[in-house]
This record gives structure tokens, sequence and C-alpha cells, in this order.
């Protein structure tokens, strides 16, 4: 009872020795201003011991706990009012002032910018934050960017290519956006974006969500830009021009180039399409090349920077342009056309494992190509919330000419001749719409492709096939194929609160045309083989299919599957003979993904996919072909049954506040045949590959993952990655069924610093390991490849780059390979031009050699690289 006398007398003295202050705040027509905020502290303090605010009717109060002092300071402070001071006695008590009404001036607030940061589904990259003073184009920044890699010309974000590359939100290139990344400056963009889950379609927007990414580039202004360079140089003569304005407006863009070089650099590589449609409606922008079925026998290239090894001449031209009208029609149209020859020259060293012997065989090749391609594009979209439209129309040819000279095994020289055209047409027709609340979508896609080709080798060779084992002077292989697709689909979609269900009917149809013919030569007399080496087939499929797709969208969670039934009338008549005649086969390949959202950082993600396909339809050739001079084929197929499986599981992390990027990805992929390709071996290494009635399977693990961080403070990009593979499959040589089994491990870490403006540079590291395991043998391949480039900058206006690279491997009979590479740029700011003096290879490798293996084989190439040479050259803006 004392205790609780005792509690409730010590809360009373609390109480009593808290104050009360209170009152009303009131403008200078007494009326009560709300909002107003009220603090206190001690007098001549800053600490803040309390606040409260005025409410509607201007009244304020504040409970004082403070006991020490006998006064208290009252601050009133209102964004439309002068701020009012007070001191007041720290006792009970009521309080009303007036406050005089006066506009107050924020004083000028300094933020730096953010190098990194996300906006709803968009992270914005501060193009300025990653420049360094060596950065000419788009690309050298690209490349820089935590969470995004470069493989080449394609760009990645989170290990996944991006569905999408525009300027200011319009997409000029359609996937070929080399020719924009490479040569537009880095200085004319303000931002790079990643919208993350973009839809592209936006009449799908709330329909249908999309797990891909898309890069935009926001420029400063609307502007005509671009680059130019002009070079030239020694050993041999060199020359170097390249001339790429564009135009970039809000509703025009439009990209002209004029390339032509012989220092080793492909534009080609520029009109490359790195995403080709595939939508959800099923919209195309590309052509597929035709069949080739013939080859000159080649040295493989190496595998790092080409303009070391590529010896070529190329010439390229390319316009495009879209104007966007208010209607909110896009109008594309591309033209491009290029010449390229080309000289490779090596020599390979092969050992085939058959399950008896190992056979070896050399040669030393000495090849020329002339590749020329034309190509012309119109495109219409109209891609608005309640309306789609598309209509893509291409045609493309294709001249090849390629001429090989071979010496086989040190004792016989073989000429090869390969002539191939390829004559391609396309159009697809996309359409989707609104009937009340049923979404419907008609799809159209013809495309004709028409490939005459043709292999001629002197000496003619399998003399004991073709010719009762006598030698001859040359062999013809002569091939004319055809193609036409006409793939038709009607779509409806419609959503029932989380649901998205879109049911498609599709009717497709394929025919194809093979004929050919081989010829024999000798002593002035032609003569074309028979029936074994004719062939002449026509086959078609007709395919009709119903897609059931499901998508269900709540919270963080995002859920699709796939159920698409096919049924195939398969038709092929081989020299006259009907070997299939309205064939009926069905398949059923249903697939299923999920997606959790845990928060704004993390991403897991998962997919299955099973079922089976039937294909072969061009192998029902019963007439050997002749692909190559020491290779033929004759399969006198039927349908090829494969059942597949596969699944997935990844996870994506980012953090845009810390600049931190993570992705890790684990699949897994096994496929049943009922077939198996056998090949046979003679003793100077030639193949003859056939079809079996025999189950093979085959079956693959990856893992793979990759890291990336951007240190502001030191101006540092980090970037790792790695993967893990393991495979086995079937194979069948000389008669005897075994396994290969592959294990693979690569790596690489990167990092890129800017932080100096007297120096800068950039590392790499990449490692791969790869066990390859026959029957007989076992083959162990290992690289471990350096590359370090780095920038002195003596003064403002000049600059040194040193680029070092150094490639080793595990091959005892070679030695680590460096190469070391100068460029000297002086920069005329007046103009806007750099001024360069380069010396590639410096050190004048003549060779580089490399190992790989494959089923049967094991092969050790060697290829010769440019010599060392100079070009000084002028590289500008428009």
């Amino acid at each position: 009872m004392r205790f609780f006398v005792f509690v409730m007398l010590l809360l009373s003295q609390i109480a009593l020795a808290q104050t009360k202050i209170s009152g009303k705040l009131v403008d200078d027509l007494n009326k009560p201003i709300s909002n107003v905020s009220v603090t206190y502290k001690k007098v001549g303090d800053v600490a803040l011991l309390g606040f409260g605010r005025s409410d509607n009717n201007g009244l304020y109060s504040l409970s004082v706990k403070v006991m020490d002092v006998d006064s208290v300071q009252l601050d009133f402070q209102h964004m439309n009012y002068a701020k009012k001071s007070v001191v007041v006695a720290n006792r009970t008590a009521n309080y009303s002032y007036q406050l005089v009404q006066q506009a107050r001036e924020i004083g000028e607030v300094k933020v730096g910018n953010m190098p990194i940061y996300k906006r709803k589904d968009t992270i914005n990259y501060d193009v300025n934050a990653f420049t360094s003073k060596q950065d000419r184009v788009i690309a050298d920044i690209i490349k820089k960017l935590p969470g995004i890699e470069m493989r080449g010309d394609q760009i990645l974000y989170q290990g996944k290519p991006i569905q999408k590359y525009m300027v200011d939100n319009l997409d000029l290139m359609e996937g070929r956006y080399g020719l924009i990344n490479n040569n537009l400056p880095a200085d004319a963009v303000k931002k790079v974006q990643v919208v993350e889950n973009d839809q592209p379609i936006k009449i799908l927007d709330s329909l249908v969500f999309s797990d891909r990414a898309s890069l935009n580039l926001e420029l400063k202004k609307f502007t005509t830009t671009g680059t130019g360079k002009v070079g030239v140089g020694y050993q041999p003569v060199l020359w170097d021009l390249n001339l790429t304005p564009m135009t970039f407006g809000k509703t025009f863009q439009m990209v002209n180039s004029l390339q032509t070089n012989n220092t080793g650099y492909d534009a080609s590589k520029d009109l490359r399409a790195f995403y080709t449609g595939g939508m959800f409606f099923g919209t195309r922008a590309t052509i597929s090349n035709g069949e080739s079925f013939l080859a000159v026998r080649n040295v493989s290239s190496p595998s790092f920077d080409e303009k070391k090894w590529l010896d070529n001449k190329i010439f390229l031209f390319s316009t495009n342009t879209l104007q966007k009208f208010k209607s909110g029609v896009e109008l594309k149209g591309n033209l491009s056309y290029y010449h390229d020859t080309r000289k490779r020259e090596g020599f390979t060293a092969t050992q085939y494992f058959t399950t008896d012997e190992i056979i070896y065989s050399s040669e030393h090749i000495n090849n020329n190509y002339r590749n020329q391609v034309f190509d012309v594009g119109l495109l219409l979209e109209k891609n608005e919330k309640n309306i789609f439209l598309r209509n893509s129309t291409k045609f493309q040819k294709k001249w090849n000419k390629d001429l090989g000279n071979l010496f086989f095994n040190n004792i016989e020289e073989i000429g090869q001749d390969k002539r191939y055209t390829d004559e391609a047409f396309m159009n697809n027709l996309s359409m989707a719409r609104f009937i009340g609340k049923q979404l419907v979508n008609i799809n159209s896609t013809i495309t004709y492709n028409k490939t005459p080709q043709q292999l001629v080798v002197n000496p003619g060779q399998f003399e004991d096939l073709l010719n009762e084992g006598n030698p001859y002077e040359q062999m013809s292989q002569q091939v004319l194929f055809k193609k036409i697709s006409v793939d038709n689909s009607l779509g409806f979609t419609r959503k029932v609160k989380y649901w998205t269900i879109t049911p498609t009917l599709e009717l497709n149809y394929d025919n194809n045309k093979l004929n050919t013919a081989v010829e024999i030569a000798n002593n002035g007399q032609q003569k074309i083989l028979g029936q074994d080496y004719i062939n002449d087939m026509d086959n078609s499929q007709l395919n009709l299919a119903l897609i059931m797709r499901i998508g269900w969208e709540k919270a963080k969670w995002k859920f699709n599957i796939q159920t698409p039934y096919r049924a195939y009338y398969f038709n092929v008549l081989q020299q006259g003979v009907k070997t299939l005649d309205n064939e009926l086969k069905n398949t059923f390949n249903p697939s299923a993904s999920l997606t959790y959202l845990m928060n704004s950082n993390n991403e897991f993600s998962s997919s299955l996919s099973a079922g089976n396909s039937y294909g072969g339809l061009n192998n029902f050739y019963n007439g050997y072909i002749i692909s190559q001079y020491r290779n033929m084929q004759r399969y006198d197929a039927r349908l090829l049954r494969t059942d597949n499986r596969s699944a997935s599981v990844g996870y994506n992390y980012k953090n845009t506040l810390k600049a931190n990027f993570a992705n890790f990805r684990y699949s897994y992929s096994e496929g049943e045949r009922d077939y198996i390709f056998s090949s046979s071996i003679d003793e100077l290494g030639r193949r003859t590959t056939t079809i079996v009635d025999q189950g093979s399977r085959n079956l693959s693990h990856n893992l793979s993952g990759g890291v990336s961080h951007f240190f502001s403070s030191f101006k540092t990009v980090v970037k790792l990655n790695a993967s893990i593979n393991w495979s086995i499959s079937d194979y069948l040589l000389n008669g005897v069924l075994d396994k290969q089994r592959g294990r693979g491990q690569s790596g690489s870490v990167e990092v890129i610093n800017s932080l100096s403006t007297i120096i800068s540079g950039d590392y790499k590291t990449t490692y791969g390991r790869n066990k390859n395991i026959f029957s007989t043998s076992e083959q162990l391949t290992i690289y471990n490849n350096h590359y370090l480039n780095v920038v002195f900058y003596p003064s403002e206006k000049h600059s040194l780059i040193v680029s070092n690279s150094l490639y080793t491997n595990n091959m005892k009979s070679q030695k680590d390979q460096y190469f070391l590479d100068l460029t000297y740029r002086y920069r005329v700011d007046k103009w806007k031009t750099d001024i360069e003096l380069n010396g590639q290879n410096l050190l004048n490798n003549s060779q580089f050699v490399q190992q790989f293996s494959n089923t049967i084989e094991l092969v050790q190439s060697t290829f010769e690289l440019r010599p060392r040479q100079f070009v000084i050259s002028t590289r500008f803006k428009f």
C-alpha cells in the first residue's frame, strides 16, 4: 500500500512538472493560420526540444518537459509568413500572436547528380558520371555501365540481351543498333536508360507481362550529329573512311553511313540485327537466310580482336529513315549494300579419334572470299493504346564467291571454288485492336528464298566412290534450293481480374524444293553421275495449331503458361517416289514461367518446358551431296523425332542507390532422339555422314552469374562473370556407339577506372578450362587471357593510349603471345576533331595458334595475322 501511494505521488509530481503552453495564431485580419510549425528550445540553444503544428482554427499546443530553466524560446514558421520568435515563461499559459504575411525565398540548394537512379521501372545512368577523356562514341560509355555488358556489339542487361534499342523513345534501326552505338558521339547523350519489364506493344501494356528490358538513349537535345574518320597508312597501303551523319528530331530520324577500309575492321557488323522481332504477336523484322549445303574448307579464325587478323577490303553504304506522323503512324525505310573481300591463310592439323586408331591429317589453307549483300526494307507501324498495326516488307540478295587453295598432307594441291546466291523476300503483317473488351490479333507472314549454289574441286576427290578408284581432274556439285513459307494466325486476348487468357489459332504451310547433281570431268570429258548422286526432292508440311496462353499477375507474383498443340501433315516426293503421303504427326510442347518480385531490389524467376518435335524434312534425300572437298553426306531420312525437357531458375539483384547489380542462373536441358548421325572416316580423314535409326540422348547443365559495382568516389566500375557447364551426348563413329563428356569452366574480371585527369585505363582477364572425354582419349584445353589499356594525358590536348594483350594456353608447342598497340591522339577543340596516329601489332606477331576439340576430332590451327601497321587519321563530329 505504501508503495502504491509513493508511485502515485511520483507520477503527480511529474505531471505537475510539465508545462503546457498553448494559444492561437492569426494574420493581420485576425483570421486563423493553419499549418504553422511551432517549436521550443532553451534560450540561446540550437537544439529543438519539441514541436507542434497549428490546426485549422489556428490553435496550437506544446507540452514543455524541461524543469531546469525558467523560460523557453518559441519559434513560429510558415512559408507565407515571416518567422516569429518569442521568449516566454516556463509555466502553463496561453499566448496568442499575429504573424506578418511575407513570401519567404528559399535559398539555393545544390544537389549532386546521382550516377544511377531508378524511377518506376526505368534505371537511369548519368553519362557524365561514366565519361573519361578518351571516350568518343556512346558504345565507350555503355560497356562501362554496371549491370550492362557488351559481347562484341551486342548489349546485355543482367545477362539477357536487350529487346529494344531506342533513341529518344524511337526505334529507328530495328535491332541493327551497332551503326548508332559505334558512331553516336557520347557527348550528345544525357542519359542511358534501361526500361525493365518493358512491353513494347502499347496495346498489351496492361494485359501481358514482359520480363525483358529495353534500352533508350535520352539526348541532350534534338540534333544533327554523327562521326567521321579519314585515315591512311602503310604495310600494305591502307585506307580507312567512315562518314556517318545522324539526325534525331522529335518526329524524324535518319542515319546514313558510308564506310570503306582495309585495316581489319568489319564494317558489315554495324548492319547485324541483334533482335529480330518475335514478340507476343509474332512480328518479324529480318529475313532468314536460305539453306547453304556447300562450303570451302576453312581455317578457324582467332577469338580475339579482328583488327589483328582480318585481311579485308570492304565498301559499305547504308541509309535508314524514320518519320512519325501526327496520327501516330511511324514509317521506316532502310537500304544498304556492301562489297567485302577477304583473305585467310593458315595451317590446320587434325586428329580423328576412331575406335580402332587415331587418324592424322594436315592442311595448309589459303582462301579468298568475295561477299556482296543488298538489303532494302519498308516498315509501317502504328503502336497506340487502342490499336497495333505493323507491316514489314523486305528484300535481300547475296552473292558469295569463295576460292580455296589447299595443300593436303604436304602431298596434294586442291583447288576449291564455291558460288552461292540467295534471293529472299518477306512480308509480315500484324494487326490488333479491341472489339469491346476483347483484343483481336491477326498475323500473316510470307517468306521466299531461292538459293542456287555450286562447289567445284580440282582435282576430283572420293575416287573410289565417284570414278572406280581412278584419279580424275574435277568434281562439281550443283545445288538449287527453293523455299516458301506462309504463316497465319488469329488470336484473342481477354483479361479477367488477375488473369489474361489468349487462345490462338494458326495455319502454317512450308514448301521446300531441293535439286542436286554431281558432275565429274576428266581428259575433257564431262559426266553426270547416276541416281546415287542426284536429288529431286519436293517436301511440304501443313501445320494446324491451337495455342493457349494464360497469364496471372497479382502483387509480387507473375505466372505464365503456354500449351501449344500442333497437328502436322507431311508430304515428301523424292525422285518421283512419294515417301510421305499426308503423314499425320502431333506435338504438344507446354511451358511455364514464374516470377517473384520480392522487392525493388530482388527478383526470382523460374521456367519449365517439355515436349516433342519432328524435323528432318530437308534430309529426305537419298543421293549423295559433297558438302566439302572431303565431306560427303546422304541421309535418306524419315521423320525425325526429338523429345526435349528443360528447366531454369534465376535471380536478379539491383540496388541503384549503391550501384550494385548481380544475376545468377542455372539451366538444365535434356533431349532424346529416335535417330543418330553416323560418321565414317577413311584413312585420309575424309568423312561420310548418314542418319541411322538408333536412339540417342544428350544432357547439359549450365550455371552462370555476374556481379558489378560502381565505386563513385573512385569513378571505378568492377565486373565479375563466371560460368560452369557439363554435358554428355551420344555419337556414332565408324559403327561404334559411344559417349562424349564435356566439362567447362570460364570466368572474367574487369576493372574500369576514369578518376584521374592524368591517367585512366581498364584491365580485364578471362579464364577458361574445357575438358572433352571420348572413348579413346581425353582432351584438356586451358586459356588465360589478359587485356590492359592505359591512357596517359600529358597535357590537355594530348593523350597516349597503350593497349596490351596477352594470350596463354596449355599447348606445349605454343608460347604465350603478347601484343602491343599504341595510339597517340591530339585534340583540336576548335574543330571538334582528333588527329590520331595508331600503331597496330608493334611486335609484328605473324601467327596465332589455337586448339579446340569436338565430338571426334582435335584441331590445332595456325592463323596468319596482319603484319605491323601504322595509320594516321582524323576523327571528327558532324
